[in-house]
Parts: structure tokens; C-alpha cells; sequence
């Protein structure tokens, strides 16, 4: 027998089945669509792709924010020329000057008899080089690319330059704090037209807060960056080097390397109340190549010396320092030898009691001899009235006044109502604590001094 003919689908039933998979397939796609990310929160795109849009953006508007805060910091230059304004800049010029036509040997030898006349000055030894050596190395390097500009030119347009570089590190600050793209932008717009950075990075301003903000702004990016995971203590490297810049440049490198080292304390000393990770190897690692090489740095540069041994103003990061080496050999004592809570308690009481002993016998020591210097001027005017500071000059000067309501807003503006939502954004990232609780810590220190 043969098989019989399969019999066919009505039209109706094929038209019902083309329909249902019409229906499937829209379905399909209208859930693989609804799953994508959204450009302008209108075109659907694959993720991959959302996300280099999204980069491409934000890299075009940080772009734009540069370019802003370059031509904001040379509006005195289109206005009045080439010209370095008032007299610190100018002393710093002639510095410049004199470094580069008579080297490096001439400029830390110099006695300057035209400077506090009739005294005159030893210029290599009571003088912060590192802006005048920057901006000789960058007239060196423009010379070399056969783009020459004069020495004047330069150090016209130092400040516009680091005002730009300062903006983008705190941008990158903003970014390893928050772990945001968009914060870091918005960050880096506020930085480019607040007006306590400008006032310190305009075209012709050529003092050192001009660099001294940017080598601030990194040694405070490397460092929340060394803390990121346990691979990252490698930039402590970075942050050593960044310090010693700092140092070389202005004065208030005192205020940077006791805020890294308060930094670091507190993560010890909340993590033993249970808030943070508390102490650990990147933590110890990071630190310590800090400290070993910005220290290094430092006595290298004439004007600081041996302070970071005697100055009373700087032996706090040491006694943190010294603290964590003493942890980290109980704690090596404690891996090796594998002992409990009660075992290691024990280690940690005699490890430290000895130190204490051999310390104590020490300063008392040194102390006899006169060896620690006193605290300076400027810091006593932040724990006593600035009418007793004992120095007449700091006493006068408007910033070592408390700030104002109307100084906050002169030098902040809208800021002042948006850091507060900062703080708190930075208190409760929980995600990034280890680094948002330096801007937390750094917030407190900096509104509690500007109040002194």
C-alpha cells in the first residue's frame, strides 16, 4: 500500500501561526531593547557601545572645562600683556632669572645683597626652588622643541598651565573618592572657576601657590590611589614623589604630610572599633614608601634640611611612622608564629613598652640639648590669639585671620552650600570608604583651621 498524502494547512491556520510568531519575535525584541542602556535616554545601544559614548562625552566636556579655565586665567594677559604683577611674583622672576643664567651651583650659593637691603639674603638656602627650577626646565624643553618662548613668557603663563593640571587632578581625586566619571567631571568644572583657585593661578601671578596646588592635588590623588586594593600600594611610590615636589615648591607641604599621616592613623584607629578595614599590609606598604621617600625628598631641598627630624611641626608623622613599623613586627610575629588573641596582645604590650622606654630616653635626651626646634610662628597662631603670636608679620597678615561668612562666600561662592552634600556623600560611601574618609577627614581639618 502507499502512504497516503500529508494533508495540508488551511490558509487561516498558516495566517494564525505567522501572526503568533510575528508576536513572539516583537516580544523578543522589545525585551532585548527595553534591557539595553538608553543614549539621551532615547536611542537604544549595546552597553559596550553606551559606554565609550558615554566616555567620549564626558572626555569632550572635561576638554572644554580645561580649555575654560585656561582662558579665564589669562584674561589679565589679553589684558595688559605679558607682565608678572606685584612683588613676590617679581622677586621669584629675578630668582628664575638668575638660575637660569648662572646654573644650578651659582643659584644655591647666591647671596642676593638687592634683597632685605641693607641685610641682604641667602637666596639658595631660605628660598622654596622648585617653581623656579620648573619653569627653567619647561623654557629648556620649549627651546629643545624649537618653540621657544622667553623666560618672562613663562613664568607669565606658569600659573595658567598648573591651574589647568590642578583641575584635572582634582578631578582624578574626585574620581578615586567616589568611583564616579560624572562626579569627577562636575569636580573638575567647579575647581576651573572657583575663585580660591583662580586667585592663586592667574596669568602673571607667578608665586608659588600657583604650583603648589597642583603638587598638592596629586600627592592627595596618589595616596587615596595607593589605598584603592591590596595591589595598589605601589603608588605610595608615586605619593613620595609627588610630596617631595611639594615641598620644593611651597611652605605649606607641613599641612600635606600631616594629613596623610593623620589619614592613615585614623584607618588604624577606627578599624580597631570595627569602622574600616583598620591596619593591613597595602596600607603599612603605601605609607611607608610614602614616608621613606618624601622624607628623603624633603632633606634634600636647602631650605628644609633636617626639619623633618627636629621640627615639632613634622614629628608627628614620624611618631606614626615609627608607630606602624612596631605594628608590623608584631603582626610578622603574630603570621609566623601563628598566636591567638591573648598570645599576640602580649607581644603587642612588650614590643611597644620597650619602644616607649627606648623613645622616652631618647627625647628626654635630645630634648636637653636643645635639639628639637620650636613650633613655628604660623602654627601657634592657630591655638592662640593672633594678637600673641609674638610675630608682628604673621599677626598682620589677613590670612592668618579666622575666614568670615563673607570670606567663605568670596572665595567659595556656591560652593559653600554644596560641600556640605559632599560630606555627607563622602561619609556614607560605603563602597570606597577607605578613600572617601580621607575628603572626610580633610573636610573637618580644613573648615576647623580656617575658623582659627
Amino acid at each position: 500500500m502507499g502512504i497516503p498524502p500529508k494533508k495540508g494547512k488551511s490558509k487561516a491556520e498558516v495566517d494564525k501561526a505567522a501572526a503568533e510568531d510575528s508576536i513572539a519575535q516583537d516580544e523578543e525584541i522589545n525585551q532585548w531593547n527595553s534591557s539595553l542602556p538608553r543614549v539621551f535616554g532615547v536611542v537604544p545601544v549595546p552597553k559596550p557601545l553606551a559606554t565609550l559614548i558615554q566616555i567620549a562625552i564626558q572626555v569632550y566636556i572635561l576638554y572644554y572645562i580645561c580649555i575654560s579655565a585656561y582662558d579665564i586665567r589669562t584674561y589679565a594677559i589679553r589684558e595688559y600683556g605679558r607682565v608678572i604683577h606685584e612683588f613676590d611674583p617679581w622677586f621669584n622672576f629675578r630668582a628664575t632669572q638668575y638660575l637660569a643664567d648662572n646654573g644650578w651651583y651659582e643659584f644655591f650659593h647666591w647671596f642676593d645683597y638687592k634683597s632685605w637691603y641693607p641685610l641682604g639674603r641667602p637666596v639658595g638656602t631660605t628660598i622654596y626652588p622648585g617653581m623656579q627650577i620648573t619653569s627653567v626646565t619647561i623654557w629648556k624643553i620649549l627651546g629643545w622643541i624649537k618653540h621657544p618662548m622667553s623666560l618672562n613668557d613663562v613664568c607669565v603663563f606658569v600659573p595658567c598651565w598648573f591651574g589647568v593640571s590642578a583641575t584635572l587632578f582634582l578631578g582624578l581625586l574626585t574620581y578615586e573618592v567616589s568611583g564616579s566619571r560624572n562626579a569627577a567631571v562636575a569636580a573638575s568644572g567647579i575647581m576651573a572657576i572657583i575663585p580660591a583657585h583662580i586667585m592663586r593661578s592667574v596669568g602673571g601671578g607667578y608665586d608659588n601657590e600657583a604650583i603648589a596646588v597642583t603638587a598638592m592635588c596629586a600627592t592627595f590623588f596618589f595616596w587615596v590611589r595607593s589605598l584603592r586594593n591590596k595591589d595598589s600600594w605601589v603608588f605610595g611610590v608615586l605619593t613620595g614623589l609627588a610630596y617631595t615636589y611639594m615641598v620644593a615648591v611651597w611652605g605649606g607641604f607641613v599641612f600635606v604630610l600631616n594629613m596623610v599621616s593623620a589619614h592613615a592613623a585614623a584607618l588604624v584607629g577606627l578599624g580597631l572599633v570595627g569602622i574600616g578595614p583598620g591596619y593591613n599590609n597595602n596600607l603599612y606598604r603605601a605609607f611607608t614608601l610614602f614616608f621613606v621617600i618624601g622624607t628623603f625628598g624633603a632633606t634634600r631641598v636647602p631650605v628644609v634640611g633636617l626639619t623633618p627630624f627636629k621640627s615639632l611641626e613634622q614629628l608627628g608623622a614620624m611618631t606614626v611612622f615609627i608607630v606602624f613599623q612596631l605594628i608590623e613586627v608584631c603582626e610578622v610575629q603574630r603570621r609566623r608564629r601563628k598566636l591567638g588573641a591573648a598570645q599576640a596582645a602580649l607581644v603587642y604590650a612588650q614590643v611597644f613598652s620597650v619602644a616607649a622606654l627606648v623613645v622616652g630616653v631618647m627625647v628626654s635626651y635630645l630634648s636637653s640639648q636643645g635639639y628639637f626646634g620650636p613650633i613655628s610662628a604660623r602654627v601657634r597662631g592657630l591655638f592662640v590669639k593672633h594678637t600673641r603670636t609674638g610675630n608682628p608679620l604673621v599677626d598682620s597678615v589677613a590670612e592668618h585671620q579666622p575666614a568670615s561668612p563673607d570670606a567663605y562666600w568670596q572665595y567659595l561662592h556656591s560652593a559653600c552650600y554644596t560641600a556640605p552634600v559632599g560630606l555627607f556623600l563622602s561619609v556614607v560611601n560605603v563602597n570606597r570608604w577607605t578613600q572617601s574618609s580621607f575628603i572626610t577627614a580633610y573636610g573637618v581639618v580644613a573648615y576647623f583651621f580656617s575658623n582659627k
